[in-house]
Formats: structure tokens, sequence, C-alpha cells
């Protein structure tokens, strides 16, 4: 296929017009939608514009290639048509591959064949995005209690949205090979409508798969995001059967259009998006100037993507002004949600491990807990210590499926206390050190800061990343602290190789061996920070708990070393437990948003608060109590979303929330 001619690429007319002037010859296959050449004909077929068909075969037997005498449904002359769909895309991906030889050819052929006929953004992507499905939404309901700055991005987090983006690429790459054929087949010479076998309405449906579902997704689109006195004049410029018949004629001024569509933007888009609206002009201008088929696709691709992009600004205003209500309604929302899958068999939580977990802590902390005069209270001070407890396990975390909406909080509370633990164990190596080499003198906190900086350093971005982590840098971390330790002691900094190699194994048994006795004591002096948090805040409203306990940084600082060290550098620690302020406030507003929750279903079994399955009956067969402010919804939360719940087969989320918009 590589080694044949295509015959016509060179004597194709523009589908697209532009006001002056108003026809241009197609140029020579240019960039891709992505910066990188999609390929020029192996056998220079520009140098054939204007040549006869004698004069073009004389070209290629110099050359030693032969002549493609193509129909327009394959290069193959004795291969007959079909008229079965597959066949027919199948012979127009080959006919891409004949007029764009070589490798890129090959791609937009594939493309052609392969890509998917919907662009990656539609009305039903976006409508994950409307009001009534942020608000029934469990997982951001949960979650817009514990970041300050929540909002929507799109979702292309791991290895699905690594798929995603690639099937996105696809896609784009078969509206250029769609437009060339266009050009080849509505504009080319000789005319291919006719040829008396060809079937061309049939091959006409086959070609235009995917221009027409853009213009309609478009117009789809545009019309969800602006007011209703807005949508005759998007009915009229986007009249995709007039649009497609412009097309086939070569009369599309798709730069008019392209102005109008800019107009319309920005009198409806924010200021911020103003340049993204003139980039997509300019493309659009300059791929109809050019005939480029590359550049008017990336004018439609940047033109969806400002579509998206006005969409997410959408939304995230909407939470921003009902975040307040959205708080406040948490407890009341979800303990609705759940009760109502438990009660009807959906729920994706196992209510009985949940209640053997809570059960086995009250045998482990009952006689560690003061008696209450509040049997409640009591209950509660059971579970922040079952908490805490499980998070300072060693290499376990072992949280009961209640805790699902708060997974990622507590793996990276989790990770922060092994950070903790290691660090202080190093400063125990430290000190070890020093007595090695004789230092006796006090451990200045600049010291002890310096050592911190650059173990955290070694590690880079592996921190916060677990046990193991450590483990694979403990040569590194181990020649570091002795360094420091020789630098200290006033010791020329020479080291010896079977010295470091002890001081590697002694740091890497130490971590094994100490661990669990670090653990223990940092969990001692946290928990009853812990404990006075919880009942400072325990008549707090989720209004309050948010404003109190939510840090006000997206992301909380690297944990510092929790203990210090004793002046006399030696296995004694001073706890400071005014370091774990940020940690204990976090923790504490997971454990009383989720007791209020989950509490009186999962949790309580004595005689003062038992919920019994009639009860659940009863509650969730009543409408949900409707909040004072925030609007009535249904309990149900679409499929589409990341409630938790599993999805059905072949669905995901378009787009997912966190921190901050990138």
């Amino acid at each position: 296929m590589g080694s044949q001619t295509p015959q016509a690429a060179g004597s194709n007319a523009a589908p697209f017009r532009s006001a002056d002037p108003p026809f241009r010859p197609l140029p020579p296959t240019s960039s891709d939608i992505e910066g990188s050449p999609v390929g020029q004909d192996a056998a220079g077929s520009t140098c054939y514009r204007g040549m006869s068909h004698e004069e073009r075969q004389c070209i290629d037997r110099e050359r030693g290639t032969r002549t493609s005498n193509y129909s327009p449904y394959n290069h193959h002359p004795s291969r007959r048509p079909s008229s079965t769909s597959d066949d027919v895309s199948e012979q127009l991906a080959e006919l891409i591959m004949d007029m764009i030889p070589g490798p890129d050819g090959e791609e937009l052929g594939d493309a052609f064949r392969c890509a998917g006929d919907l662009p990656p953004i539609t009305k039903q992507s976006l409508s994950e995005l409307d009001i009534q499905n942020i608000i029934t939404n469990i997982k951001l309901r949960h979650d817009v209690n514990f970041d300050r700055d929540l909002s929507f991005r799109p979702n292309t987090d791991g290895a699905k949205g690594q798929e995603k983006i690639k099937a996105s690429k696809r896609y784009w790459k078969s509206l250029v090979a769609e437009l060339e054929l266009y050009a080849r087949l509505f504009q080319g010479s000789p005319p291919l409508g006719s040829s008396p076998n060809i079937n061309w309405s049939e091959i006409v449906k086959h070609v235009q798969r995917r221009i027409p579902k853009m213009f309609e997704v478009i117009q789809e689109v545009l019309k969800s995001l602006v007011p209703d006195r807005d949508h005759a004049r998007v009915d009229e410029h986007l009249d995709v059967p007039m649009l497609m018949q412009e097309i086939e004629r070569g009369v599309c001024d798709l730069v008019r259009l392209a102005d109008w569509m800019s107009h319309l933007l920005k009198e409806h888009c924010a200021p911020m998006r103003d340049d993204w609206v003139d980039k997509m002009v300019d493309s659009t201008r300059d791929g109809v100037t050019k005939n480029s088929s590359e550049s008017i696709v990336k004018g439609l691709r940047q033109l969806l993507g400002i579509l998206e992009a006005m969409k997410l600004d959408v939304a995230n205003h909407q939470i921003r002004n009902l975040k307040t209500l959205l708080i406040e309604d948490t407890v009341n929302f979800e303990r609705h949600y759940h009760l109502d899958r438990l009660v009807n068999g959906r729920a994706r939580v196992n209510v009985e491990s949940a209640q053997k977990w809570y059960s086995y802590a009250i045998e482990d902390f009952r006689q560690q807990c003061t008696p209450q005069r509040d049997i409640h209270r009591f209950q509660l001070d059971i579970f922040v210590r079952a908490v805490v407890s499980t998070l300072f396990m060693v290499n376990r975390c072992d949280f009961p499926e209640t805790f699902y909406l708060d997974q990622e909080r507590l793996r990276v509370l989790k990770l922060e206390t092994d950070d903790m633990i290691l660090f202080d164990i190093c400063f125990v190596m430290f000190g070890n050190l020093l007595d090695r080499f004789g230092y006796n003198g006090p451990v200045s906190h600049t010291t002890r800061c310096s050592i911190r900086a650059s173990v955290a350093a070694i590690l880079g971005d592996r921190l916060g990343q677990g046990y193991q982590q450590w483990l694979m840098n403990s040569e590194p971390i181990s020649l570091e602290l002795v360094r420091q330790a020789l630098a200290m002691s006033g010791l020329p900094p020479t080291f010896n190789l079977d010295f470091l190699q002890s001081a590697n194994q002694h740091l890497r048994s130490v971590f094994h061996d100490t661990f669990a006795d670090h653990a223990s004591t940092l969990e001692a002096t946290i928990l009853p920070q812990i404990l006075a948090l919880v009942d400072r805040h325990i008549y707090s409203s989720p209004t309050d708990l948010f404003n109190n306990l939510t840090p006000l940084a997206t992301h909380p600082p690297p944990p510092h070393t929790s203990f210090q060290m004793h002046p006399d550098h030696d296995d004694t620690f001073t706890p400071q437990p005014e370091q774990f302020t940020d940690f204990s406030t976090r923790v504490t507003h997971i454990i009383l948003l989720h007791w209020r929750i989950w509490g009186p279903i999962a949790y309580v079994q004595d005689d003062e608060a038992p919920i019994s399955t009639s009860e659940l009956a009863t509650t969730t067969s009543s409408p949900v109590s409707q909040s004072r402010t925030v609007p009535p919804v249904d309990t149900e939360a679409p499929v589409m979303m990341k409630t938790g719940d599993s999805l059905e087969p072949g669905k995901e989320t378009q787009f997912t929330h966190e921190a901050s918009l990138p």
C-alpha cells in the first residue's frame, strides 16, 4: 500500500471556504492535531497538481512506483465494493491510507476505522455536572466536609484515565481522516458520484460518521449553557443538515461560524476564557485558509474544551454557593442514603462486620474508658480509641466498610503516622552515632531540622508512600546520618565501607524491631489530644466542624518530627503534642462525622438506642426529611458518578472532584 501513489490527492478542493477567496486547492498534508506531521505522500503526490494521468504514470515509473487505480472504496481494483457497513468502513479506511501513504496514513485510517462516533465531551457526559446530580452525589456530599477548595475536574486518573486520553486522541485523528475524505469524495477530480458502480448514498452515509454528530453535540451543549432566549440563534447557526449540504458543495463558511460562536461564548463564559476562544477562531481560520484538516480539527477540539470548561465553571460555582447548605445537611442526607440502601438490599456496606469490629473494640477498650453518666459518650469514647488504634496498627489499617467514603483520607493519615514514626527512629539512630563518635553535647533544633530535611530530600516523592520506601532507601539515609554525626562530632568526613554497611544494617534493624514501640508511644501521645478535641466539638454542627477542623491548606504539610531529642541524645524522647494539632484535628473530624452518620446504624447495639430492621423500613418508607435549606432530591445517586457504589459494566464517571482545579 505504501508503494502506491494517491491518484487524486492534489486535485481535491476544500470542503470549507472562507469569505475571501471562496475556494482554494487542497494543500500538501500538514501537521496533525498534536503538532507532529501527518506525513507527506511518499511518492510526492503534491507535485501531481495539474498533471494528466499519463504524466503521473511517467513520474511514477521514474520513481519506481506504480499508480494506484483504486476505486473510492479500495485501492485493490479487483475487489468488488460491498454493501455491508464494515466493508464500506474498511474500504474508506484503505482509501485514506492510499491518499496519505506511510505510517501517518495508516494511523489516520486506523483511527477512522476504530474510533468512536461521538466526541469525548457530550451533553450526556456533562450532565454529571448538573446541579441535580451534584446534590445527589454521595461522595461529593461527603468530601465537601473536608476540602475548603473542593472542585470538579476531568477524571483522567489511573489506567482508565490514560485509556480515555488515548481514545480521545484517536477520535480527533479520525476527524482529520474524515475531513480528508470529504475533500476527496465531494470535491475530488474526477467526481466520484458520477461513477455507475458506486452507491453514492451509501458512501456518504459511512463517510459522514462523526462530523454531523460533532455539530449536534456542539448544538446540544451550547443550548444547555446559554439562556433560552439564545436557543433560536443556536439552532439557526448550527442547522446540521444545512451545514452538511454546504460541506458537500464546498461552500461551508466555517470561519464565519467560528466568529459567531466566539461572540456567543464571550457573552456567557468567564473573561478568563476569552483568550482560549480567540485561539479557537484563529485555528479555524488558519485551517480554512490553508485547507488544513488538522487545524480545523484543532479548532473543533478547542471549542469542545471551552464548552467543557464553561460547564465546569458553572458546576464549581454552584458548589461554592451551596457548600454551607450541603455541609449542614450532611448527616441527614447520608443517614437516609445509607438506610435506603440497607433496607432495599443495595448497600455496598456489610453492617454485620462493622458491628463485630465495634464489639471487639468494646472488649479491648472498655477498661480504659472512664465510666460515663452518659452511655452515648462512653460508646463514642470506645469508638475514638478503636479508630486511633487502627491507624497505629503495624502494617495494617483494617477499618470496616462503613468508612468507604473516608478510605483515601484514612490511607493518607496512616502513611503520615508511619512517616512520623520512621523519622523518630532516624533520630534514635543519629543519637547512637553521636555516642559512637564520642560526642556528648546538646543537639540543636537547627541540626534536627537539617537532618529531617535531608532525609525528606532523599525520599523525595516517595515520602508518604509507606514503610517499604524507607527500607528501599535505607542505605542513602544511613549514609546521611553518618555524615551529619561526623560533622557534629568534629571528625573528618572519612567513610569506612564496612562501617557504612553496618550502619545501614543497624538502621534497617531498628526500623523493624522498634517500629511497634514507637507507634505505641506516638499513639499514647496523640490519643489524649484527639479525645480532648472530641469532647470540645461533640455538640458542634457539621458547619462548625468544617470551620474548626478542616485545615486551611488544601494539602497538609509533611509531618514534622513528632519527638524532640533529649539534650544527651540518648533513647529518651520528649513528646511535643502541639506538633500533632493538624493530624489530630483531621482525625477528629472524620470520627465525629462518621459517628453521627453510622453510630445509630451500624455500631450502637445497646438497649437504649437500638435500630431494628422494621424501624429502618419505617424510616425509609416515608419521604426523606427535607432540610430547611437544601432542595428536596431523590436519594438515588446517578450511576455515572463516583458514589462508592459499583458502576454498571463499561461505565465510569467523566469527572471527579478534588481540592483544586488544575
